[in-house]
């Protein structure tokens, strides 16, 4: 009867290590197996900051109008940009940064902001020459930018009731008194 107990004892321990053995082999392969995540990107991405941006036509903004971003946005030629309109007066906008543009609908003209104010581009903007005493004193009124020192102003005289008005930076002619009574100054918005 021992045999009998050792044998019986014997095959209970094989089909215990094969129930076992089977068991491993029937557990989901994934839980040991790593596991990946994939990112997926679309080019063009719809945020992010570039390094390099490179494209045929540019559109900012709804620039048709219709209340949606779509292809009738975009500028009809190659190498161009579209800017969406924005309406008022320039100098209503609110400040924007340096360097930064928009269209004005209302004047029809690309404006940029140089830090205090919206200035009309392309067009050279809004300039006007100063006389400003004494020599050597060029100052711009509030708003205006000091564009250039055009030189002294005054007038050339030969003798009494032969005198003309001698332009900033321009001279007499020879033999010529010269009275200087200030400074011209361009100045520009």
């Amino acid at each position: 009867m021992p045999k009998q107990i050792c044998s019986a004892l014997l095959s209970l321990s094989l089909i215990f290590s094969l129930a076992l053995f089977f068991s491993f082999l029937t557990l989901p392969i994934n839980l040991f197996a790593e596991e990946s995540i994939t990112i997926t990107t679309y080019y063009p991405s719809p945020y992010g900051v570039y390094n390099q941006l490179q494209t045929n036509r540019l559109a900012v903004g709804d620039t048709d109008g219709n209340d949606t971003l779509d292809d009738a946005d975009q500028p009809n030629r190659d190498g161009d940009i579209r800017l969406k309109a924005q309406a008022g007066n320039p100098a209503a906008w609110p400040a924007g940064q340096i360097g930064q543009f928009a269209y004005s609908s209302t004047q029809d003209s690309l404006y940029h902001y140089n830090g205090s104010t919206w200035v009309a581009s392309g067009g050279g903007g809004t300039c006007m020459v100063t006389y400003n005493s004494p020599v050597g004193s060029c100052s711009c009124p509030s708003g205006w930018t000091l564009k250039y020192d055009l030189g002294s102003w005054g007038y050339c005289g030969y003798d009494v009731g032969t005198n003309f008005f001698r332009p900033p930076g321009g001279g007499c002619p020879s033999g010529w008194d010269t009275d200087f009574f200030g400074e011209g100054c361009l100045c520009c918005q």
